[in-house]
């Protein structure tokens, strides 16, 4: 609970500003975000890697409601699906009151890189707008572009880095928390997300800044997948 309330305070100094000011229509609205997060598993023996895009419906506790399929690639939507489930989220905020709402969260399954090289940037497979959730006014930044995380050299870390990245209304980043993950995998995950480009999400048909949620999962050192 105390990482929960950690976590959830540094979202919002961070992220302090909604979409008050910049829709104009008198109504502030702050999406959810993640509260606490746990280990994504890359699957044994495959060799597939890509990003998993997932929309999170939640109640105005934070807790999860339904998890939707917007970016599919098998067998590793599954087990991103599983996962997600089990976190808890902050509530979204309309005029300072929780409430229900959306939050959008890609799964980058990274493959291992022995030599420190960086990656080619991971192709991206075409979004299923008819698994997206329905959020009514707000629709969700969807991602543009994209790019892996490059291990560190010697690295014989693997695991699970989760943050929370501030969109602008233009598309590009511009800040970002980390809501799991300590170490070098974290520095590179970070360092790799700042490469993003998004379309901005929407609040009533007006681009807006957002929250979305960017989890690398990190293979084992020993490319064992």
């Amino acid at each position: 609970m105390k990482r929960i309330r950690r976590v959830a305070a540094a979202a919002m100094i961070l992220l302090a500003s909604s979409t008050r000011g910049q829709t104009g229509v008198g109504e502030s609205y702050h999406g959810p975000g993640v509260g606490h997060a746990t280990d994504i598993i890359y699957p044994a023996n495959t060799q597939t890697m890509g990003i998993v895009t997932l929309d999170v419906s939640v109640d105005a506790t934070g807790a999860v409601q339904n998890v939707s399929n917007v970016r599919d690639v098998p067998p590793l939507t599954i087990v991103a699906q599983g996962a997600v489930r089990s976190w808890q989220f902050t509530p979204a905020l309309v005029n300072g009151q929780s409430a229900a709402g959306l939050v959008r969260v890609n799964v980058v399954f990274n493959p291992f890189n022995l030599s420190g090289v960086a990656l080619p940037s991971p192709s991206l497979q075409p979004a299923n707008s008819s698994g997206a959730a329905s959020n009514g006014d707000f629709q969700p930044a969807q991602v543009t572009a994209a790019s892996y995380a490059t291990y560190p050299p010697h690295t014989t870390s693997a695991g699970t880095v989760v943050l929370q990245v501030r969109v602008g209304n233009d598309g590009k980043v511009h800040g970002q928390i980390v809501a799991l993950g300590t170490g070098s995998l974290s520095g590179t995950a970070a360092r790799a997300v700042k490469s993003w480009h998004f379309t901005p999400a929407s609040y009533r048909g007006i681009a807006v800044a957002s929250d979305v949620v960017i989890a690398y999962v990190f293979a084992p050192p020993s490319g064992t997948m």
